[in-house]
């Protein structure tokens, strides 16, 4: 399906992605454009979630390196999350990526589904999409562009406001129910669409799943909120098998578009044979504690071994000048592990979006805080297995029934004396489960503050030795909309790295 619908996206990035300026400047006529179908806009943002510069820039670059489950010894655009420095660049771009593609697609999909009748599950999923969307944007940076965002085209709003993330997020919930409501299998099929092939509950589950996620983020900020919306996403059906997993599948060979994005950079940059990105000291050493058996499936060594054995972890927070310093480097970069080469890295791998063992982790959370029904640490083991079942699913990578036992006879929830110690179970294990997807590990690290992690202090840090709360906004929004994110500054805070957003409070 990835390559039936490439040269529809094409046109959609080309025709519908504009900027502010480029409009203008081309004097284009909406008047005289071709009309688009919902379902090629809908196949251009869901790919657009997994581009290259998203996943080496943003995601690999700056959240999982943030939340140490990689590290870097590059004092580059590879290893600014490793050092909380040089980190204007990649939000920029994310930023601006980020409005100018996928939201101005997106919002263009709304328009058109809501034309016709026959286009409800097109509009369901619109609204569903959505809010993922821009949930993982106002995540990242706080008050953003929201109800203004993408109508350049239609509306000629150049210079949208910016909306404080409470009411971002209050929408969200409101826009996932309402798609959710509107799903429905008598109607004309959903087009475009690379996750489920067009399956309705499919996307059922999947929105249930997303209503679940957003209303946990707001645990400590709105608890009221926060247990009226797991509740009704559990009551709704929320995923629950691996097969349920949200993700971009990827195609090896051929194209470069077709390709897995980590594995395509990972080539071209040449990060393996020059040890840009290894897996983190920190995280390793969780792996291994624990005796993870997600360790052969997540790592190995440059020239593919998984032994778990002989797997090392990179400290964080050095260069190559000052890992010299630290006592445990052994003087061999290659020494260190990687991604692993034959699972991670390659081409084919998926990029994965929302997994059935985060949402049962967030289910096992909801009921230990007496939220939901349901026992927490029965929870709490359906979310191992499912994990280690999302490993076959993902990659094609078996985990034994008896590893699987292994590891849950360790009792880490059961062993846990008190409630808060729990949830740094849960924490822990969200933060391994959601491997490979660094920006749910950074935001739910913001938010539960598990795992415990110890920050970097590279010299010339922008954070003061922190870690990173949030991202600075586009420093072109300071030239193009002065107003609104001065406004949005004034709301929300200081536009620098230590500044936490609406929901991330200190408690």
């Amino acid at each position: 399906m990835l390559t039936r619908y490439l040269k529809a996206t094409l046109f959609c990035a080309a025709g519908m992605c504009l900027t502010a300026c480029d409009f203008e400047e081309k004097n284009l006529n909406p008047n005289e454009s071709t009309v688009i179908t919902p379902g090629p806009l809908l196949t251009y943002t869901q790919l657009n979630t997994s581009v290259d510069g998203h996943t080496k820039n943003m995601q690999i670059g700056c959240c999982m390196m943030m939340v140490q489950q990689t590290a870097s010894l590059e004092s580059t655009e590879a290893g600014v999350g490793d050092k909380y420095y040089m980190m204007q660049a990649p939000s920029t771009s994310y930023f601006l990526d980020f409005y100018s593609t996928a939201i101005k697609n997106w919002r263009e999909m709304e328009y058109q589904a809501a034309q016709k009748p026959e286009y409800q599950n097109m509009q369901a999923v619109a609204k569903i999409w959505g809010a993922f969307l821009f949930q993982r944007m106002t995540d990242l940076y706080g008050n953003v562009p929201y109800t203004e965002a993408g109508y350049g085209f239609r509306q000629n709003i150049y210079k949208p406001k910016y909306d404080t993330q409470e009411s971002i997020y209050a929408d969200l919930i409101d826009q996932v129910k309402e798609g959710i409501s509107l799903l429905n299998a008598d109607k004309p099929a959903i087009e475009g669409d690379l996750f489920y092939n067009g399956d309705i509950d499919q996307w059922k589950k999947f929105g249930n799943s997303l209503l679940l996620r957003l209303g946990m983020r707001l645990s400590k900020v709105n608890p009221d909120l926060a247990k009226a919306t797991a509740k009704a996403a559990i009551e709704g059906g929320i995923m629950s098998e691996a097969k349920d997993m949200c993700r971009v599948k990827h195609i090896a060979g051929g194209r470069d578009e077709d390709k897995n994005p980590v594995a395509l950079r990972f080539q071209k940059d040449n990060y393996i044979g020059q040890g840009k990105v290894k897996i983190s000291q920190t995280f390793m050493n969780h792996l291994q504690a624990t005796k993870d058996p997600r360790i052969a499936v997540f790592c190995s060594l440059k020239d593919g071994n998984a032994d778990p054995s002989i797997q090392k972890g990179l400290p964080n927070g050095y260069d190559k000048n000052t890992i010299s310093t630290n006592s445990d480097y052994t003087g061999k970069l290659e020494d260190y592990s990687n991604f692993n080469t034959n699972v991670i890295l390659r081409e084919d791998a998926p990029t994965l979006l929302l997994m059935p063992s985060e949402s049962k982790l967030l289910q096992a959370e909801a009921a230990l805080r007496n939220w939901v029904a349901g026992d927490p640490e029965a929870l709490y083991k359906e979310a191992i297995r499912l994990s280690m079942q999302e490993q076959k699913e993902a990659y094609g990578v078996s985990i034994s029934e008896q590893q699987v036992d292994d590891y849950l006879a360790q009792n880490l929830f059961a062993n846990a004396a008190s409630q808060e110690e729990k949830l740094e179970v849960l924490g822990n294990e969200y933060w391994v489960t959601t491997f490979m997807n660094g920006y749910e590990s950074y935001a739910n690290w913001r938010r539960c503050g598990y795992p415990k992690l110890t920050p970097t202090h590279y010299a010339g840090n922008e954070s003061n030795g922190q870690i990173p709360r949030r991202l600075p906004y586009a420093i072109d929004e300071y030239t193009i909309n002065k107003a609104n994110v001065e406004q949005a500054v004034q709301q929300q805070g200081a536009d620098n790295l230590n500044t936490r957003i609406w929901w991330d409070v200190a408690k």
